[in-house]
């Protein structure tokens, strides 16, 4: 793996660490770590987008966020998901592993 796809990887992490946070952060320094999160992902993000490109990057990006926050959601907090929604997320991860191949 290159260095572009490891910080690929990277902000998909970040993403996923403030998006827990603006589910958890209830105190003023709490919220100051995750703007600090989210600067330190957008990093990242510009760092992939310098080589790969900036649509299969976001794609990844927000596919990842989104399939992550519906997993927080369900594994860390309970909410019920229903079948439609793992229908959708699934179409989501398809589409991610099917840009990362044209990218290859």
């Amino acid at each position: 793996m290159n260095r572009e796809w490891a910080f690929v990887m990277l902000t998909c992490f970040f993403e996923l660490c403030w998006i827990l946070g603006f589910s958890i952060a209830t105190e003023l320094w709490q919220w100051g770590i995750i703007v600090f999160l989210i600067v330190v992902d957008f990093t990242f993000l510009t760092n992939a987008c310098k080589t790969i490109p900036t649509g299969t990057v976001y794609a990844i990006f927000s596919g990842v966020g989104a399939i992550g926050a519906t997993a927080i959601d369900m594994l860390l907090f309970g909410k019920e998901i229903k079948l439609i929604q793992l229908f959708f997320v699934a179409l989501i991860i398809i589409g991610v592993i099917q840009l990362k191949r044209a990218d290859s």
